[in-house]
């Protein structure tokens, strides 16, 4: 279970500087690298306080553990969108992606979604295993071949 990742503290982002934390962040796993460019953060902060979004961030005493985000931004009616997620390596393979996943599953739930819908690169391995543990299959998106695309209906 989820909650067994009681080592980390998990709070809402409410402040556009909070996602600063973010700046500079890379992860890297097999053949896949992630970094946090200035667009990214830009879109984050531009969209923190769009109704019904919810951005997490998760720390380990002060440290930055991770972060992820579900938005209502998603072509189809009723679908949020987990836009990010992102663990800092120090901090992978201890359970706290699928804290933070299930998080934002409970937070569109609670916001009436008929489901969330997540996109990931090829090479993303262990986003893929992610998804599927927390219950996303995989789903043909007419809109997006660039990688894979997950959905979770509820």
């Amino acid at each position: 279970m989820y909650n067994e990742c009681m080592h980390f503290a998990v709070s809402i982002i409410s402040e556009e500087n909070e996602i600063d934390v973010l700046r500079g962040k890379k992860s890297f796993s097999h053949n896949f690298e992630y970094a946090y460019d200035e667009k990214t953060i830009g879109f984050l902060k531009k969209n923190l306080k769009e109704e019904g979004n919810c951005y997490l961030i998760a720390k380990s005493g002060d440290a930055f553990a991770g972060f992820c985000s579900v938005d209502t931004q998603w072509w189809e009616d009723g679908y949020f969108f987990l836009r990010e997620i992102f663990i800092d390596p120090a901090y992978q393979q201890q359970g706290l992606g699928e804290l933070l996943m299930r998080r934002c599953i409970d937070h569109a739930r609670e916001h009436g979604a008929k489901g969330i819908v997540t996109e990931t690169a090829f090479e993303n391995m262990p986003m893929q295993k992610l998804c599927e543990k927390c219950g996303f299959v995989p789903w043909e998106n007419p809109q997006w071949k660039e990688g894979i695309t997950y959905k979770l209906s509820f």
